[in-house]
């Protein structure tokens, strides 16, 4: 819709140049709100740990998303709140497997008659970050790591050709997973999604979950991704 209107004005503004018609409609014209598609995913749900376990635990079982490479790559997700894309995007040498920690930031995009490529930066201005690594998280990255193939942009997740991941195909490989393990109503995104509301309900403060999730302002973070009941909670207890 956005697009469209832009063309559109675009189109009418050039009229208006050259004098076809006297002014640009469009621009009387307010915004315009499009419903979101109900396509069934719930992007506002959270999983529960036994959910996040279950479908780990499915994900490592189950013969096409390990011939797929699915597996290590939600467990990435799950364990640092990163966007598939990021995940998709780091290289072994972003992560310090001995402190535990991953810099987050690059991932790849599609350039024009070069195709993917590793682009260093990432989503946002705070996207670029390090995060600490859970200990079990830690623990299949080295397991990973004894049978890793060498690959030409040194990424975690590579391609079945050893080059890097596409995120659109891959987003789609793992929404396939998530129907076949029973979870339909998730998307890639949960998992993210899932960060922010765990780290908020343990009492972690905005800026930090806007750290760990790669959000410059924190405003982002609680608007999109934090549960507003801890605060009401705590509000409870003081007023």
């Amino acid at each position: 819709m956005k697009t469209a209107r832009s063309v559109l004005s675009g189109v009418l503004g050039l009229a208006v140049k050259h004098e076809a018609i006297p002014h640009n409609p469009v621009r009387d014209v307010g915004h315009v709100s499009v419903a979101a598609r109900d396509n069934g995913r719930d992007r506002q749900r959270a999983y529960t740990r036994d959910e996040r376990e279950a479908l780990l635990t499915f994900a490592d079982a189950d013969p096409t998303a390990r011939r797929r490479d699915l597996p290590d790559l939600l467990a990435f997700m799950a364990g640092t709140g990163a966007r598939i894309g990021e995940a998709c995007g780091v290289r072994w040498s972003d992560l310090d497997l001995d402190l535990g920690t991953a810099q987050l930031g690059s991932l790849p995009v599609r350039v024009p008659s070069a195709g993917l490529v590793l682009q260093p930066h990432g989503k946002t201005k705070g996207s670029t970050r390090t995060v600490v690594l859970p200990p079990w998280l830690v623990s299949r990255l080295m397991e990973r790591k004894v049978d890793a193939v060498p690959n030409e942009c040194d990424v975690v997740f590579c391609s079945a050709l050893g080059k890097l991941r596409d995120t659109s195909n891959t987003s789609k490989h793992v929404r396939a997973l998530l129907d076949a393990a029973g979870f339909e109503w998730a998307v890639g995104h949960t998992f993210r999604k899932t960060a922010a509301t765990w780290l908020d309900e343990d009492g972690v403060s905005g800026r930090e979950v806007a750290n760990q999730l790669g959000h410059a302002k924190p405003s982002m973070t609680m608007d999109h991704y934090m549960s507003r009941r801890a605060v009401t909670e705590r509000a409870a207890l003081v007023l």
